[in-house]
């Protein structure tokens, strides 16, 4: 660290100096690259740490790109320590970049916590991880992962740069079980299913394709035969349970290719002010991959952050769904909740056999409850709006038949679990007689 900021007051006075040498002859004194040296690695190889940098040889240098490269190693856990820094090149306005790394020579344990932008709040009590073993830059871990009624064991692998860099590659073996919330009668039983799969991912890392990412997954699900009701502990079997719902012997198996588009242009991932996120997904099982059941599903999600002032923004948030009539009910969609519509019950709002349409829009006030003005608030509240409808088969999708609630919320950073989010919700559409949802989860809504 001591050699890194050195470096960088060192580096800012040389800019200093190439601004005056400069001034009549170019309004960019970048400072450029001579030669990259990397001292200190005996496993790992020098084009992974290269493939992290933010400046190559050639091309110019500042000390926010040093300060971006060491984040970018340092992030990856394949080093105990990383020093970067610069000396003199041999002519004026050149320098040679010394990375100074010490390799991670074993597996390590990993306690963390957080939220993806798709699938929400994750948990993992441990990881095992084997990341970087042979040098090569390789992302390798067993890990016990739990989340929104899910838990799971996942076997994981990323090859984060093939073919020059331009792709990576990964793959995930896996197993558990997710519990699935029913009303019957106004009443709530829930049902297990346990599941078992292996998921392959190619994608980009630079131009077009860099937002791109194609897939194969097949997937194997048991529905238990039985509908636990938590009022009265009571269960149903066999041709109790409703026909949608009911486990089926002979289609077991989904194999699928997926279609994923994505693109990430926030300025903030924890806190956005400003930028657009989105996402297009296409999910096809068909019998030509040696599916059981055929199905095809679309998920569309798109996020708008704008700054009002200071740190107060205006979040949107629009997702429409849809999943094919021969869909089983595990690939359908559900509403109401905290990852969902706040205001209602988990998954109040869904159908018995869950939906096939869904449309699911918030709109969101968030501020800062701190004086200080820092890109990432420690705590911050939120006034929110939302609403959304879920429909199943040929039903049409009716504004009228929407369901609305109100609500405001705070969020504060903990240890391990990332951002905590509380949301008092209040629904405009009333069921059931009910008046106010307290929520509680991780992550940011959206």
């Amino acid at each position: 660290m001591k050699k890194r900021l050195i470096s960088i007051f060192v580096l800012t006075s040389c800019f200093v100096t190439a601004v005056s040498f400069a001034q009549s002859k170019s309004s960019n004194p970048d400072l450029i690259v001579q030669a990259i040296e990397i001292t200190g690695q005996t496993k790992t190889r020098a084009n992974v740490i290269t493939n992290y940098l933010t400046f190559h040889v050639n091309g110019s240098i500042s000390p926010e790109k040093i300060e971006a490269s060491w984040q970018l190693l340092k992030q990856t856990n394949f080093f105990k320590n990383v020093e970067i820094y610069t000396r003199p090149g041999k002519e004026k306005g050149l320098v040679i970049a010394i990375i100074e790394i010490e390799d991670r020579r074993r597996p390590y344990f990993e306690f963390a916590g957080g939220h993806s932008d798709l699938d929400g709040w994750y948990f993992v009590p441990a990881s095992f991880r084997f990341d970087n073993q042979f040098g090569r830059g390789n992302l390798l871990d067993i890990q016990i992962y739990l989340s929104d009624r899910t838990s799971k064991f996942s076997i994981n692998y990323k090859h984060p740069y093939l073919f020059d860099g331009s792709s990576y590659f990964s793959t995930e073996l896996y197993g558990g079980g997710r519990q699935y919330i029913h009303y019957l009668n106004g009443l709530q039983a829930q049902q297990d299913v346990n599941f078992t799969g292996l998921k392959m991912h190619i994608g980009g890392n630079e131009g077009l394709f860099r937002f791109i990412k194609l897939g194969i997954q097949v997937e194997k699900f048991e529905p238990k035969n039985e509908l636990k009701f938590s009022n009265n502990d009571s269960v149903v079997v066999d041709l109790q349970i409703p026909p949608d719902l009911r486990p089926n012997d002979e289609m077991t198996k989904a194999s699928a290719f997926t279609l994923a588009l994505g693109f990430d242009g926030r300025d903030n991932i924890y806190y956005p002010k400003k930028g657009f996120w989105g996402a297009a997904i296409y999910e096809k099982a068909t019998k030509e991959l040696n599916s059981e059941f055929e199905y095809s599903r679309v998920l569309l999600d798109g996020r708008f952050y704008q700054k009002i002032f200071g740190t107060h923004v205006l979040a949107l948030n629009v997702k429409n769904a849809y999943a094919s009539e021969d869909s089983p009910f595990f690939k359908r969609f559900y509403l109401g909740g905290a990852n969902s519509l706040r205001g209602f019950s988990e998954r109040r709002l869904t159908p018995v056999g869950y939906g096939t349409k869904l449309f699911l829009g918030n709109i969101e006030y968030r501020f800062a409850l701190t004086n200080k003005m820092v890109a990432e608030p420690p705590v911050f509240g939120v006034l929110f709006y939302s609403q959304g409808g879920l429909w199943q088969n040929d039903a049409k999708i009716n504004t009228d038949e929407m369901f609305k609630s109100l609500g405001f919320g705070l969020r504060f950073r903990l240890p391990i679990l990332g951002l905590t989010r509380v949301d008092f919700a209040f629904p405009t559409t009333v069921l059931d007689d009910e008046d106010f949802q307290l929520h509680i989860s991780l992550g940011q809504t959206f």
